[in-house]
């Protein structure tokens, strides 16, 4: 499947501001809570810090291990509750309903966070090559760099990971299926009409 099979725009250039009111945070907390909650995408995986995102997947054990690998000091308790209550804001802001920012713990490399900042700026709707975003942060032949620092992305969906694609416009390679990503474009480019 390509981006014009579902009607995305393939753009050759990133967006001046970001999509979406996404606050970038470090920090290295002791505790995380975290939860399951069924969504229109399927089970989405959410963890968090008090009121701080810090991990969104598509699968709870995969997500849970993921996660330590940024945070391995951390204790999980399981808050359903809280998920949900996460999910909520984390869907209304994926749908350009919510407007009031939203606080992420982020941890990677300086170069892994400045590849998440520059996925802010692909818009709804829009897709990018990797060279594209290698471009975008002043060193084109990063390529490869920049595909690993992608597939790092803690944030699924809101740090838009899903939104870089071959250069040939082909949707594949995402972290949690080629399909999960064609989905959630083929919603987006819903969304973005």
């Amino acid at each position: 499947m390509k981006t014009s099979d579902i009607g995305l725009i393939f753009d050759d250039k990133l967006s001046r501001k970001a999509w979406a009111d996404i606050a970038f945070h470090d920090g290295n907390p002791d505790e995380l809570w975290f939860g399951t909650v069924l969504t229109p995408l399927g089970q989405m995986t959410i963890i968090g810090h008090d009121t701080y995102l810090c991990y969104l997947g598509f699968e709870k054990n995969r997500s849970i291990e993921k996660c330590l690998h940024f945070f391995p000091s951390a204790t999980l308790i399981q808050n359903d509750a809280t998920a949900k209550k996460m999910a909520k804001i984390i869907l209304d802001i994926w749908a350009g309903k919510q407007s009031k920012p939203l606080d992420v713990m982020v941890r990677g490399t300086p170069f892994q966070k400045k590849i998440w900042s520059a996925l802010m700026k692909i818009p709804t709707g829009h897709a990018v090559s990797y060279g594209t975003v290698a471009n975008f942060i002043g060193s084109p032949k990063a390529f490869r760099a920049v595909g690993s620092a992608v597939g790092a992305n803690p944030i699924s969906l809101l740090i838009p990971c899903h939104r870089v694609v071959q250069q040939s416009g082909k949707i594949e390679n995402y972290g949690w299926g080629d399909k999960m990503k064609q989905d959630i474009l083929r919603c987006e480019s819903g969304i973005a009409s």
